[in-house]
């Protein structure tokens, strides 16, 4: 996988198409810390790519819900706690 800075990025523009099409992805780094990822795609998996993508952010965003569940110490809730707890939400949400 190649890295790429953003002062590169800015100036090795031609060559980027060819690193992507070569090895499929590139990492764009700022301060040496990554911040950016690109990927190939072209008109044909446009669509397909970016449902992946959107199925990744959504498994991305059910993982950080786990992690912040078991950080409050309510990964271990029975059934019947998550059912008070969100009808008290929808209460507390029509009032």
């Amino acid at each position: 996988m190649n890295f790429l800075s953003m002062r590169e990025l800015r100036t090795q523009t031609a060559a980027i198409k060819t690193m992507l099409s070569n090895d499929g992805s590139i990492v764009v780094t700022n301060n040496g810390k990554p911040a950016a990822l690109m990927i190939d795609i072209n008109e044909d998996n446009f669509e397909d790519v970016l449902t992946d993508l959107r199925k990744l952010r959504a498994k991305r965003a059910i993982r950080l819900l786990q992690k912040q569940s078991e950080k409050a110490g309510m990964s271990g809730m029975q059934m019947e706690e998550i059912d008070a707890v969100v009808a008290a939400a929808r209460r507390a949400r029509t009032i």
